[in-house]
């Protein structure tokens, strides 16, 4: 069926049918390279003055005319910036096709989404954000254990796109699929250094994105008011949606940390790190997790690591009560003079030191020269 005239899907075409110019309406890449072909195919049964009035295809029968096509089309794909391409055409006429020189956002994303229908989350692993960090056996495993556990991936047979968008600047983009004829996954990329990279997914419709901040803000305002329970509730509700959350993996680490639920806390704490690996206070709790069970050389590597990165009060007031610990006196002594330095009124480290001042002065009178 044709489109009606108004429909602004319609596929609409330049009056004069001997130039390459296509107007319509897409909401994808993918979409928008389907009706440029099928508009294409037909310019090329159409007679052209610029190829001796004959039709493209005619034209494509000598060599001359291949290389006068194949310069054509290379000049309108430099307008396209790499967005589409003519290879309909070329292989139409039988001229050497012209690969893209990397993939756009829906490429990354189809591929992503292909690995996870096969179960290969490691060979998704190139496609992320921060793939680097996956070089750590750690979060390797980790990664592909928490998506191996997502319902919603493990049922993903068959996906097809919807929509995409692309940011201002064109360096985010969101593209919109629909999983086995159900239900809707959205794939958040980020160009990075002129490639494309996957970011996040999410359960549901893309415009999700613009309200995950204000999910976030409303479970952190339930822990606020101490309404555990709930704010349980909504974080694990939320998951669904968000499955790439720091912040609500975080939230999560916190609500099983006043159950007193250790291990459970320092997985969502982990998943927190492994999902931004600059998530400073998801670090600490996962490093306090380790001291509040006993773990001390474990919480000391952990606190030593956050502060090769950062001075962070908190830290340095637990790595000093771990120096006491271990008889560190003079080293705790050190770090709690810089926790103080850096927050006066931080309570913790100004009690810490009254009490380690005393202990070093003991030892020094004990100890005179």
């Amino acid at each position: 069926m044709d489109c009606p005239e108004k429909c602004k899907y319609a596929l609409k075409q330049d009056s004069d049918k001997q130039q390459l110019l296509l107007k319509n309406f897409s909401e994808s890449v993918e979409e928008q390279q389907h009706l440029m072909d099928l508009a294409l195919k037909e310019w090329a049964k159409v007679k052209n003055k610029d190829f001796e009035n004959k039709t493209p295809r005619e034209f494509s029968q000598t060599a001359e005319g291949k290389k006068k096509l194949q310069t054509l089309f290379d000049k309108h794909e430099e307008g396209l910036q790499s967005q589409m391409n003519y290879n309909t055409l070329r292989e139409l006429f039988s001229i050497p096709i012209k690969r893209k020189q990397t993939p756009n956002h829906e490429d990354v994303a189809k591929q992503f989404l292909s690995f996870c229908a096969d179960f290969d989350y490691e060979k998704t692993i190139p496609l992320l954000v921060n793939h680097d960090i996956y070089k750590d056996e750690k979060f390797r495993i980790n990664y592909i254990k928490r998506n191996a556990f997502l319902k919603q991936l493990k049922a993903l047979k068959e996906f097809d796109l919807i929509r995409s968008a692309l940011s201002q600047y064109q360096d985010e983009g969101v593209v919109e699929f629909e999983i086995n004829g159900k239900y809707i996954l959205s794939i958040v990329l980020a160009k990075i250094n002129g490639k494309w990279y996957v970011r996040q997914k999410i359960f549901g419709e893309s415009g999700l994105l613009l309200s995950e901040k204000d999910y976030v803000r409303q479970v952190a305002n339930k822990f606020t008011q101490q309404d555990f329970s709930q704010a349980y509730k909504e974080t694990k509700k939320w998951l669904n949606t968000f499955p790439d959350s720091p912040d609500l993996y975080y939230y999560l680490g916190v609500y099983f940390s006043t159950e007193g639920k250790l291990k459970e806390a320092k997985e969502s704490f982990f998943n927190a790190m492994e999902l931004d690996p600059n998530f400073i206070e998801a670090k600490y709790n996962y490093g306090f997790m380790f001291q509040a069970e006993g773990n001390l050389n474990e919480a000391k590597k952990i606190y030593e690591e956050i502060l090769l990165r950062k001075e962070d009060v908190k830290t340095l007031n637990n790595l000093a009560v771990i120096y006491e610990q271990e008889k560190e006196i003079e080293g705790a002594f050190a770090l709690l003079k810089r926790a103080i330095q850096l927050e006066p009124n931080f309570e913790p480290a100004t009690k810490n030191m009254e009490r380690i001042s005393a202990i070093v002065e003991k030892k020094i009178e004990s100890n005179p020269k």
